[in-house]
């Protein structure tokens, strides 16, 4: 087993960029970063479900044609289980009569997993150059 740090295969930034979008914190582990890697997963899928479940299980604004679902899909594939085919959410707690608080959990997650991606690219950017 290869210590935390070392890769096992060397991946090119855009496999890595997809994989950290797809499911958050798995472009870390990829890269052989465990620790980061479950960190990121936990912290950015826990935030989007307890976004979602605070709303009622009904905060993805697929087809209510409201943008918060382009800050939502940051957080990758798990905007799409959990959005598609369910109704908008109805305000219950709302942040400045703007949206509902669910909805802001859900939204920070995509902006989180965004700058997650971003580590993940520069990170195998980083390696790519050491080891070539």
């Amino acid at each position: 087993m290869l210590p935390e740090g070392r890769m096992r295969t060397r991946l090119d930034p855009v496999t890595t960029a997809v994989l950290a979008w797809a499911v958050p914190g798995a472009g870390h582990f990829a890269l052989g970063k465990w620790r980061k890697g479950l960190l990121f997963f936990v912290s950015i899928v826990g935030t989007f479900v307890a976004g979602w479940l605070i709303s009622g299980r009904a905060d993805v604004y697929f087809q209510s044609g409201r943008l918060h679902v382009l800050l939502q899909m940051g957080a990758g594939v798990i905007t799409f289980v959990l959005g598609i085919g369910r109704p908008p959410a109805e305000p219950k707690l709302t942040v400045m009569r703007l949206f509902e608080i669910g909805t802001l959990y859900t939204m920070v997650a995509g902006l989180l997993n965004v700058l997650v991606v971003m580590d993940a690219v520069v990170t195998a950017l980083r390696r790519g150059r050491t080891r070539a």
